[in-house]
């Protein structure tokens, strides 16, 4: 069951949005908006799923998902992104994503529908 969810993504409009938009349907929501701050600041374990952007002003977020990966903790990991290409695609599936989105209109939609199947 997910009750904790983490957003790393470096647009904090998209992630307060976000934030609101889960929040709303009862989860528990932890906004964290750089490479950085989630390398010093945040423990994976104490989260159900992780929304990951693929592209940081820091950092990349195949690179955080290499770190979720080798935690051995098998977190469950939506990779999401205005820059989704059939090889980030793939990279991303090869260390462990569970799925990939892209960022558009209809991206919260597709997020519920995920999240109620899991």
């Amino acid at each position: 069951m997910i009750n904790k969810i983490l957003v790393v993504d470096d647009n904090i409009i998209f992630c307060n949005a976000l934030k609101y938009h889960l929040s709303k349907k009862q989860f528990e929501v932890r906004v964290c908006i750089s490479y950085t701050e989630f390398n010093d600041k945040i423990n994976i374990s104490e989260f159900d799923l992780i929304l990951l952007d693929m592209r940081l002003r820091d950092g990349e977020g195949l690179d955080i998902l290499k770190i979720i990966s080798n935690s051995n903790l098998n977190k469950m990991v939506i990779m999401i992104s205005s820059f989704l290409n059939n090889e980030n695609m793939l990279k991303a599936n090869e260390l462990g994503a569970y799925k990939c989105i892209n960022k558009n209109s209809n991206l919260f939609n597709e997020l519920d529908i995920i999240i109620d199947d899991l």
